[in-house]
């Protein structure tokens, strides 16, 4: 430990090491309007023994005035933080404690400077501005050659693709809650007494009632899968209701659910819904999808103070109490007869996720990718639940895009390549900035009978700064379209839950 909060070990040539510095970047002063405490700074102080010294820190915006912030000798280097405050901001003052306790001290923001103090084994004094980093390409043009894959104006170039018939999205439907349960309630009409398999997905864990009984829990963490729980039932002639329960820790949240007997999906059964006017509903639907309800109504998010999903599996909530008159249900409907037509806004000249994966129409085999992105500003959120998703090569390897500022830099996090490298440094600019990705893309090599000969390798360059260098990639990672690595393949961004924006996006084939 520094025998002071801030001295020992810190850089003089700040300037060196900022990515490039600005008073006024229309993309920064937005983030800036949206939290005036939250991005980069750059300061200098004195030490009570009259040591002068200088460093650099990233603020990190956690919800409810809540910050952390990492004290460190430069920016873009892979080095723990000298120091970490953690404190909140009430009014124009930050009050903190540092490294575990062994400090406490207060800034005074004003504008675009912050003056504070600390105590400890050595008192000092500080004071630090704002700046604003930018990326070299931020707004590259294409060169001649180079095919514009989005502009800002249309989706021309891109379809949707891998949203399962019958998903139900949970963050679309009640919002990106973590440490969270959300109730589902469909109404399904048999023509007469049957016993059936209730199938089942859910990210996390479910409970199930069926007509008002128990039938089945489960408290798991995992991700949606198709048919992942088998449940056998009885369904009573006339109308059933089918209540669940479904837990979330982070990330993606959601539920897949049919009933099937022994030759499949159950063909005899309606859903009941506004959607239909008969009173015994529609089996419409269920035919489209293969038989996976597409007609609910959801209730929640429910949280409890300092439960997470394991304990939250068996509090009970309103929905599944005897009376659950106070519980506002909506109705949502899955059914989605495009399902390959784009469903993302072009919000300010930007494609924002939306509902669904994309894929460019065109595939490639080598090239260089252009491609800016900004991560949404979700200070509440944790891990992969805040900014997620990806730029995936080929539709194979992905590139992780994530709200990682001032984390480590993982394989899991914004540059990561998941399972096969993190990035040298971690590049990432705080939310609502506009970030690049230049990337290089070698396809795997084959000999003539189509053994591989050579490894897929990527170069990738985060915010003008090389974060993996011809690293090679052995196979696709996790969420690939598909394992034909000896095909070309489309640039796929992914649907994570979470609003990312991607712009100025264009390729030029190398091979």
């Amino acid at each position: 430990m520094r025998s002071s909060l801030l001295a020992g070990g810190c850089t003089r040539n700040l300037a060196a090491v900022v990515l490039f510095v600005a008073a006024c970047l229309p993309t920064a002063v937005r983030a800036a309007e949206v939290d005036p405490f939250m991005g980069d700074w750059q300061g200098n102080g004195t030490a009570g023994d009259g040591t002068a010294f200088e460093f650099v820190a990233q603020v990190i915006a956690q919800g409810n005035s809540q910050y952390q912030v990492n004290i460190l000798t430069a920016f873009d280097v892979r080095a723990r933080p000298m120091h970490v405050m953690e404190g909140s901001l009430q009014g124009n003052k930050y009050t903190y404690t540092a490294d575990g306790g062994q400090y406490r001290g207060e800034c005074t923001l004003d504008g675009e400077v912050c003056k504070g103090w600390y105590k400890g084994d050595v008192d000092g004094r500080f004071e630090m501005r704002r700046v604003f980093r930018r990326s070299p390409t931020l707004g590259a043009k294409p060169p001649a050659g180079a095919i514009v894959l989005f502009d800002g104006t249309n989706f021309d170039k891109w379809i949707s693709f891998g949203a399962v018939k019958g998903a139900v999205n949970l963050i679309e439907a009640v919002g990106n809650k973590q440490d969270a349960v959300a109730y589902l309630r469909a109404k399904i009409w048999s023509p007469q007494t049957q016993k059936a398999t209730l199938l089942l997905g859910t990210d996390d864990g479910v409970k199930v009632w069926l007509n008002g009984k128990q039938v089945h829990a489960n408290n798991a963490a995992r991700g949606v899968a198709v048919d992942q729980d088998k449940v056998p039932v009885s369904l009573q002639q006339g109308v059933n209701e089918l209540l669940l329960k479904v837990t979330n820790g982070g990330g993606d949240w959601g539920a897949i659910a049919r009933f099937a007997g022994e030759g499949g999906p159950l063909r005899n059964l309606n859903e009941v819904s506004p959607k239909f006017a008969s009173d015994q509903g529609s089996n419409e639907y269920l035919r489209q999808n293969n038989g996976f309800l597409t007609q609910w109504q959801v209730a929640g998010p429910y949280q409890e103070a300092g439960k997470g999903p394991d304990a939250l599996f068996d509090v009970a909530f309103a929905p599944e109490k005897a009376s659950d008159s106070d519980v506002k249900w909506k109705w949502i409907s899955v059914h989605d007869p495009d399902g390959d037509k784009v469903k993302w806004p072009i919000v300010d000249g930007a494609m924002e996720v939306g509902r669904g994966n994309l894929v460019t129409k065109d595939k490639f085999k080598d090239f260089k990718l252009h491609i800016e992105f900004r991560t949404p500003f979700m200070p509440e959120a944790r891990g992969q639940g805040r900014g997620n998703s990806g730029v995936y090569l080929q539709g194979r390897y992905e590139i992780q895009v994530l709200d990682s500022y001032g984390l480590e830099g993982r394989d899991n996090e914004c540059g990561g390549i998941y399972q096969v490298g993190a990035p040298m440094v971690n590049m990432c600019l705080s939310p609502l900035q506009w970030q690049t990705y230049d990337i290089t893309f070698q396809a795997p090599r084959f000999d003539a009978s189509g053994n591989k000969t050579e490894d897929a390798v990527v170069t990738v360059v985060h915010n003008g700064v090389t974060i993996h260098d011809r690293r090679k990639l052995p196979g696709p990672t996790g969420g690939a379209m598909d394992g034909n690595v000896a095909e070309p393949g489309g640039i796929y961004l992914q649907d994570h839950g979470n609003p990312v924006r991607f712009r100025n996006i264009w390729l030029v084939e190398t091979q």
